[in-house]
């Protein structure tokens, strides 16, 4: 792979992970379950800006780049949902949003471009918009103090907002965890132990089921 890719959690409770990424040559990327839809902005090598909106992934999904291109990836919290959306935003299908000088467009309002440091001021306007809402039952269901309310209805609130279900989430996050401690160098049977794997093979298969990589290749993998 020939891009450098920067990442870095935010403070904004609706934010999970903003990304940077550059490309240095032409190559093919994969794209991998995070739990998270995404706002992007990606620049062409002739410095043309496009936004866009793309759902949440439930699978790896490959996606070529060019030398020069880059792009500023804004993860979504799980809680969080656009207003004018019908249904949950998942799957590969992206929706292209008008771009005009430095600015793009949402249902009917105009924001700035994303950058890697504007990120936090740019969701709080899409909030003051009401282009973005939240749904507080799920954002706390994996607090310390989760709202009153049955499993059912939990799972429920959940599948509506993320279009994945809650079992399906945890499993994402649990993957990524162990991609993460697995390229620290920490042993795998270690990890599988630690993350509640019923053994190493289990941990195993659900990388590759989620991340389509193996341990032993997880190169390609980092959106983690």
């Amino acid at each position: 792979m020939v891009q450098k890719h920067t990442s870095r959690r935010s403070p904004h409770p609706w934010i999970d992970t903003v990304w940077q990424t550059v490309c240095l040559g032409d190559g093919l990327y994969s794209a991998t379950p995070d739990g998270s839809w995404d706002l992007i902005r990606s620049v062409a090598p002739d410095g043309k800006s496009f936004v866009f909106l793309s759902g949440q992934a439930t699978e790896p999904v490959e996606v070529p780049y060019q030398a020069g291109e880059s792009s500023v990836v804004v993860s979504f919290a799980a809680h969080v949902y656009l207003a004018q959306d019908k249904a949950p935003r998942i799957g590969p299908e992206i929706r292209v949003l008008t771009v005009r000088d430095e600015i793009f467009e949402l249902d009917g309002a105009d924001f700035p471009l994303p950058t890697f440091e504007n990120v936090e001021r740019l969701v709080d306007a899409l909030i003051a918009a009401g282009s973005l809402l939240s749904n507080d039952l799920v954002a706390k269901a994996f607090s310390e103090n989760p709202k009153a309310a049955s499993a059912r209805s939990v799972q429920q609130h959940f599948k509506q907002t993320t279009g994945i279900t809650q079992k399906s989430f945890q499993m994402i996050r649990r993957a990524q965890e162990a991609v993460r401690r697995l390229k620290a160098g920490e042993a795998p049977a270690a990890v599988a132990v630690d993350l509640g794997y019923s053994d190493q093979p289990h941990m195993i298969k659900s990388i590759k089921k989620i991340m389509g990589a193996l341990p032993s290749n997880l190169d390609a993998v980092h959106k983690i």
